[in-house]
C-alpha cells in the first residue's frame, strides 16, 4: 500500500500544483470547470461517439465538412467544393450551413479519408485528434504529473473539437511545435508550419516570429513547403480551383462567415459586428489588428527567452486571427500553461483574468442556455478579456526583473 500510495502521490503532484500553476484562484477556476464540462459530456456527448452509416447521417459535425470536400476532390469536383449549393448537397439538416473554407492544398490531406466509409474515416480523424491533442500539452513539459493533460484534454477547446470533429487539436500542435522547435529542428518546424496553411488565420503573424528571432532556416523551410503544397494541388487538382478559393475570399463563404454575427465566434470583427459596426469599418479594423499584434509578437521574441515569448506570441496570434472560434481555445490553453511554467505565481489580477480567459466559452454556453441575446454580447466581450490578460503578462514578465534576466537572449534552449 505505501508503495502505491507514493505511486499516485507522484503522479497526482498535489504540491507542485499547489505552488506552480499560476496559483489558487486560476486553479480552483479550471477544476471547476473541467468537472462541469466533464459531467455535461457525461450527460450528452452530443453525438461524439456516434458513427453514422454515411455522411448525410452525420449531425453536427464539422468533419462531415472536411470528408465532403475530400469526396469531390478524389471525384474531380475539387473547384464545387467553394460552391455551397453544390457542396451542401448531401448534408443532413444540422449540417446544411457547413462550408468549405480551407484552402485547395488542404485537399490532399482530406482526399485519402474519403476513400474510407464515413464511420471509419471518423474514427480514424478522432484517433489523430487525440495524438495530437496529447501532443501539444506534452510539448508545453510542465512537470506537473497528470494536472496539465487533465485540464486541457477537459477544457472547452478540447470538448468543442471532439464534439464538433474539427482540427483545431493538429492546428495547436503544429503552431506550438513550430515556435518552440524553430531555432532546434527548423525542417521539422517548416513542414509543421507549410501544414498549418490549410488554416492560414493562425500563421499571419508566425513570420514576425521567426524574422525577429533570426530563425532563417526554419522560415525558408516553410516557404519552400508551403510553396511545394500548393503547387502539387495545382498540378493534382488544376489552378481553376485556386481561382474558385480566391473568388470565395473576395465574395463568397469567406465573406458569409465573416458578415455574419456568431457568438461562438471570437474575433475583433466579429465584435464590432455583435455590436452594429459596419461590415465596411469591422474589416478595416481586423486588417489594422495584424501590425498592431505583430509589434507585440516582434516584442516578445526580440526580448523573451523562447518558452516566454511563446506564451505572449500564441495570445497575441490568436486576438489577431481573423478566424477564431470556440473550438480554437486549445491555443488559449496552451499559451496560459506555458505562461504558468515560466511564470509559476500569478497576480491576483491575472489568475482571474486568465482563469476567465480559459473558460470564456462554459461561461457563454451557461448564459446562452438562459438567454441567447445576453450571450451574444458576452462572447462579444471576450476579445476585450483577451487583450486584457496580454496586457497583464506583458507587464509580468516585464516586472519580473530577476527572472527576466535568465529570460533575455536566451534564445537557443527550450528547457
Amino acid at each position: 500500500m505505501g508503495g502505491f500510495r507514493d505511486f499516485y502521490l507522484k503522479v497526482l503532484k498535489a504540491d507542485e500544483l499547489n505552488v506552480r500553476f499560476a496559483g489558487p484562484i486560476f486553479i480552483f477556476m479550471l477544476f471547476s470547470a473541467s468537472v462541469f464540462l466533464l459531467a455535461s459530456w457525461y450527460a450528452d456527448d452530443g453525438g461524439t461517439f456516434d458513427f453514422p452509416a454515411n455522411l448525410s447521417l452525420a449531425e453536427h459535425e464539422d468533419f462531415a465538412a472536411f470528408y465532403r470536400a475530400g469526396e469531390m476532390a478524389r471525384e474531380g469536383e475539387a473547384v464545387d467544393a467553394y460552391d455551397y449549393y453544390q457542396f451542401s448537397k448531401y448534408f443532413s439538416e444540422s449540417n446544411r450551413f457547413l462550408l468549405f473554407l480551407n484552402p485547395p492544398h488542404a485537399l490532399l490531406f482530406f482526399e485519402p479519408l474519403s476513400l474510407f466509409s464515413y464511420p471509419v474515416a471518423k474514427a480514424i480523424f478522432m484517433a489523430i485528434n487525440a495524438i495530437f491533442l496529447i501532443g501539444a500539452i506534452h510539448l508545453v513539459r510542465m512537470n506537473l504529473g497528470v494536472w496539465p493533460y487533465f485540464f486541457a484534454i477537459a477544457s472547452a477547446g478540447a470538448v468543442y473539437s471532439f464534439q464538433l470533429l474539427q482540427i483545431a487539436p493538429i492546428t495547436t500542435f503544429l503552431l506550438l511545435f513550430a515556435l518552440l522547435r524553430s531555432r532546434e529542428q527548423p525542417l521539422l518546424a517548416g513542414l509543421a508550419l507549410s501544414v498549418l496553411t490549410i488554416k492560414p488565420q493562425f500563421g499571419l503573424l508566425v513570420p514576425i516570429f521567426l524574422i525577429a528571432r533570426q530563425d532563417w532556416r526554419a522560415f525558408g523551410a516553410a516557404a519552400v513547403g508551403s510553396s511545394i503544397l500548393m503547387l502539387v494541388s495545382v498540378f493534382v487538382y488544376g489552378f481553376p480551383v485556386w481561382q474558385a478559393f480566391m473568388a470565395s475570399l473576395a465574395g463568397g463563404v469567406h465573406s458569409i462567415q465573416f458578415e455574419a454575427p456568431h457568438s461562438m465566434m471570437i474575433t475583433v470583427g466579429q465584435t464590432l459586428g455583435k455590436f452594429g459596426s459596419p461590415v465596411e469599418f469591422r474589416t478595416v479594423l481586423q486588417i489594422l489588428m495584424l501590425p498592431v499584434f505583430a509589434s507585440v509578437v516582434w516584442w516578445a521574441a526580440r526580448s523573451l527567452r523562447k518558452e516566454a515569448a511563446v506564451s505572449i506570441s500564441l495570445l497575441a496570434m490568436a486576438i489577431a486571427a481573423p478566424s477564431f472560434l470556440f473550438y480554437d481555445w486549445l491555443i488559449y490553453s496552451v499559451a496560459l500553461l506555458l505562461m504558468a511554467k515560466v511564470m509559476p505565481k500569478w497576480p491576483i489580477s491575472l489568475q482571474v483574468t486568465g482563469g476567465v480567459l480559459w473558460i470564456a466559452p462554459v461561461i457563454h454556453d451557461v448564459i446562452y442556455q438562459h438567454n441567447q441575446a445576453a450571450a451574444m454580447y458576452f462572447s462579444g466581450f471576450i476579445p476585450f478579456l483577451a487583450v486584457l490578460v496580454l496586457i497583464l503578462a506583458v507587464f509580468c514578465f516585464r516586472d519580473e526583473k530577476v527572472d527576466l534576466t535568465s529570460l533575455v537572449s536566451d534564445k537557443d534552449s527550450v528547457a
